[in-house]
């Protein structure tokens, strides 16, 4: 009876490690397709690419208004260096910040080139000094880049609901 018993406990033992291996192989895997893989949907894509606006469709809307609800397609020009928290696009030569709303999700880090579109809020915006220093940090800008932001900027920022990035 006591050499089932060990015989049944060191079988479970060795079956439990080696599943585990499986399992850590397969962990690895799965990080090198999703390193590889930069199109695709981020956050919440319940929502169509048909329904974007043309930004000077979208400007004219926003009008006064100091913010409003939107879709729509640009060029991504950079990404946060240190997790893909942000993102800059080119939207018909303008340039637009891109935050992730409560931070639910982020975009691969090596997106830059690609064209995504964005569902979420367009606001106008002004950014600190000291948060314009902590976006040049994350995008690995040199100490004197750094240092000589001085001003605070004033321009177009979004609050993306999901991105689909093509």
């Amino acid at each position: 009876m006591k050499r089932l018993l060990y015989f049944s406990i060191t079988a479970a033992v060795l079956f439990a490690c080696n599943d585990a291996s499986k399992k850590a192989g397969s962990d690895e895997t799965s990080e090198e397709t999703t390193e590889q893989t930069i199109e695709g949907r981020y956050g919440d894509t319940t929502w169509s690419v048909d329904d974007t606006y043309d930004l000077s469709s979208f400007l004219f809307i926003l009008g006064d208004r100091d913010s409003l609800d939107a879709t729509i397609t640009g060029e991504i020009k950079s990404v946060c260096q240190a997790k893909g928290c942000w993102m800059k696009m080119d939207m018909e030569g303008m340039e637009i910040f891109v935050k992730f709303r409560d931070y639910g999700y982020f975009v691969p880090m090596n997106s830059t080139g690609h064209m995504a579109t964005i569902k979420g809020t367009m606001y106008q915006d002004s950014i600190s000094v000291n948060e314009l220093q902590e976006i040049a940090r994350d995008a690995e800008k040199t100490d004197e880049e750094i240092a000589a932001i001085d001003e605070p900027e004033f321009k177009y920022s979004f609050i993306a609901d999901g991105v689909i990035i093509e």
